[in-house]
């Protein structure tokens, strides 16, 4: 297992207290639980409507001790800088290699024992009816469930809703993903639609 913020012995528990604390502080709360056990998944996250919602998901992360892992530049993995992005959970990724996106994140899930990697299907903080469904394939070609994570402003509540298993029939699975989030009210409602 590779050692990141996310998983410091010591640092890790102090952390999640500080964030459920920082969460609480809002009126927020942190919703869900990972499986005992499960150490590779995708997490699927919407509405994604402003950039507020990576500083108050990565709240959520640390509260709910997730060890995730982000994808980067390779270019940025040289010397210290390397391996403090790795301590952050950085995954180094050459991104000019067109239409491999998905081959090489699946390469990565194979080749580590330890991958919880967090992609928004929109991939913009504006409405976009038109999802990404790379997720869904990563999931499928590297036999990993999907965390369906949401944040939901009428409840003030984030977290992780359920986990499924991707069985191949993607328009009844992204149709009820679609589904789930309509009932969800994300930061800046006007910029979601799906």
């Amino acid at each position: 297992m590779r050692i990141t913020i996310f998983n410091t012995p010591v640092l890790s528990p102090i952390l999640q207290v500080l964030s459920i604390a920082g969460l609480a502080l809002f009126g927020w709360r942190a919703v869900g639980k990972v499986p005992a056990g499960l150490r590779k998944y995708v997490i699927v996250a919407a509405p994604h409507t402003s950039y507020w919602d990576f500083p108050l998901f990565m709240l959520v992360v640390f509260a709910l001790r997730m060890n995730l892992n982000v994808f980067m530049k390779h270019t940025l993995f040289i010397g210290p800088m390397g391996w403090f992005l790795r301590y952050c959970g950085g995954v180094p990724v050459d991104r000019r290699a067109a239409g491999a996106r998905v081959r090489n994140t699946v390469q990565e899930f194979k080749k580590n024992d330890d991958m919880v990697l967090l992609i928004t299907p929109e991939g913009t903080r504006g409405p976009q009816p038109d999802w990404k469904t790379g997720f869904y394939h990563i999931a499928m070609e590297a036999n990993v469930p999907v965390a369906v994570a949401f944040v939901d402003t009428a409840v003030r509540r984030a977290g992780i809703d359920h986990f499924f298993t991707p069985t191949g029939d993607i328009d009844k699975e992204m149709a009820d993903i679609k589904a789930l989030y309509d009932t969800k009210r994300g930061l800046k409602p006007s910029n979601y639609a799906s």
